[in-house]
């Protein structure tokens, strides 16, 4: 987790930004909520203890407890936890690490995480704690966002940090997109002692009113790559901006507006 180190603590700190909380809310919750909802529903009984890990501001972890299912919401910002307990307030809502869980092995019939495994330093330890705290025969499911090479929303954006960018200005990230990838995904849980049982691709899209809304999401309601482009001089700022307006204009016009897909990866496992 070395080399991710600072980028860990540049997360925690961004995610108790009640700024960029209440845009990523905004911004990302119509398709995380829409995800979340199938998850819940494919996933869980309600005759189960869930642990909802990274649970944000709380959508997923209301739905689960709306199964009947005994429901653990757990992430590491305060302002997310704090809207999740409005959310879930029959839920138990939990601050933690993803890395370092403050739960006995074999406490849940079901983890779910969804879109949080991006926001973790090191990866491979929050899939080893997944299976520890796994009772046996219990599953495992998380959603992550493809890839721009085969996502028009993540291409138009970084396309444009590619062509404009130093990425150096910013500290290292893990790979934003490994899960998306099935034979990365296979072997990063397998390592952890975790057996894919599926990979599937789900679509879902930004509806948005100009060109220049979809460089504002990136800014305003992300921390890894919001700290990357705000770590820019401001003439490349301006110009990512208007290469993604440029991009969004040009190939994702809607009648009066413009639809920008943004499909979602969806990954389930077991306990090897």
């Amino acid at each position: 987790m070395t080399q991710f180190a600072e980028f860990g603590s540049r997360e925690k700190d961004g995610w108790s930004d009640p700024g960029i909380v209440e845009a990523y809310v905004r911004h990302f919750a119509p398709i995380t909520d829409a995800v979340g909802t199938g998850m819940a529903r494919r996933f869980v009984q309600p005759t189960d203890t869930v642990l909802d890990l990274c649970c944000g501001q709380g959508t997923l972890t209301a739905q689960l407890a709306a199964t009947g299912a005994a429901i653990t919401g757990m992430d590491f910002s305060p302002e997310m936890l704090a809207l999740a307990r409005r959310a879930a307030p029959e839920a138990e809502i939990v601050e933690g690490d993803a890395m370092a869980m403050p739960f006995a092995d074999a406490s849940f019939d079901r983890v779910l995480c969804n879109f949080g495994m991006m926001h973790i330093p090191d990866q491979p330890k929050a899939l080893s704690e997944i299976r520890r705290v796994l009772k046996p025969g219990g599953g495992f499911a998380m959603a992550t966002w493809v890839g721009p090479a085969a996502s028009p929303a993540f291409a138009a954006v970084f396309g444009a940090l590619k062509t404009h960018a130093d990425f150096s200005a910013a500290p290292p990230q893990p790979d934003l997109f490994a899960f998306a990838d099935a034979g990365q995904a296979k072997g990063m849980l397998e390592a952890a002692g975790l057996e894919m049982t599926g990979h599937e691709t789900l679509d879902h899209a930004w509806v948005i009113d100009s060109p220049g809304e979809l460089f504002e999401i990136f800014l305003t309601a992300t921390v890894g790559a919001g700290m990357l482009i705000r770590s820019q001089t401001s003439e490349t700022i301006q110009k990512v901006a208007d290469a993604i307006a440029a991009t969004v204009a040009e190939k994702h016009a809607d009648g009066d507006g413009y639809t920008v897909p943004v499909p979602v990866a969806l990954i389930s496992a077991t306990p090897a």
